[in-house]
């Protein structure tokens, strides 16, 4: 059972840790944060895991279920129980399962769905994506969802300042110049990728192309093998401001149940306009 915390250190309301999210302004249908900023996101698959994330200093939560398969859709019990317990923005991947990204037809209209209910629940903005076999964006059903969630939130039932995004699908595309280019205009916000490589240090120089190319309307979140000892080394070789983990391995090298606090500390320490984190 998770110990009784104080409320307001668990939610993250009067958190020091909890970004400002900024003005925003509308283009085409998109919301973007006007103020140029660092944002630390932290991935977890348990609501225990999402407040020791919040209260080490995670500035965005991603939630899914099975980070040990690279994650999958969260139940809606977990949904709930995280969005009751966090005020900071939550991100919902939408995968509904394990494996490549090819999908037949069932199984995208079974993620369509997924993603409605993930907006109607309260998520801050969802992470998605599929290919075909050749490792092309699967364009109509990136579309398709552009199109229904900013149905959802042209009626008030969802969340402010909604957020679309692709997951590491993209590591797989032919053309990343041309698809993130489609991506803005589809109205996409964010593109999780460690660059095409297995880990973003293997990758640098094409994420600091994509950074520089389409940084400015889209934001480039690099993943994999994010940890303290690589993190600053990332963004000056990339100039991105965001950074994506899970942070659950330990100073000894073991993968641990959940988000360790002191590695998630040092890494926000570490980011441009983080405030002076003296837990280290």
């Amino acid at each position: 059972a998770t110990p009784n915390r104080d409320e307001d250190s668990v939610a993250g309301r009067n958190n020091p840790n909890r970004p400002d999210r900024g003005a925003r302004s509308r283009d085409g249908g998109r919301t973007r944060n006007l103020i140029a900023h660092s944002m630390l996101e932290v991935c977890v698959d348990t609501l225990r895991g999402c407040e020791i994330a919040i209260e080490a200093g995670a500035q965005r939560i991603e939630l899914s279920e099975r980070l040990d398969v690279g994650g999958v859709t969260p139940s809606i019990e977990l949904l709930r129980s995280v969005r009751s317990a966090c005020e900071l923005p939550l991100i919902v991947l939408i995968r509904n399962r394990e494996g490549n990204f090819v999908y037949a037809r069932n199984e995208l209209d079974c993620m369509a769905a997924q993603a409605r209910q993930a907006i109607q629940l309260g998520a801050d903005g969802i992470a998605v994506g599929a290919c075909d076999s050749q490792g092309e964006l699967e364009w109509e059903f990136l579309a398709r969802i552009a199109h229904e969630s900013r149905s959802i939130v042209s009626t008030g039932s969802a969340r402010a300042n909604f957020e679309l995004v692709v997951h590491r699908v993209f590591d797989t595309v032919p053309d990343p110049q041309s698809s993130l280019a489609r991506l803005i205009e589809l109205g996409y916000h964010r593109v999780l990728t460690s660059g095409g490589g297995k880990h973003a240090t293997d990758s640098l120089d094409s994420l600091k192309e994509w950074q520089q190319q389409h940084g400015e309307k889209i934001t480039i979140l690099p993943a994999g093998g994010i940890h303290s000892g690589n993190a600053e080394f990332v963004m000056q070789s990339t100039g991105c401001r965001e950074l994506h983990g899970s942070f659950t391995k330990s100073e000894s090298g073991l993968v641990t149940e959940f988000p360790q606090p002191s590695e998630i500390r040092r890494v926000r320490a570490l980011m441009p306009n983080s405030a002076n984190l003296s837990r280290l």
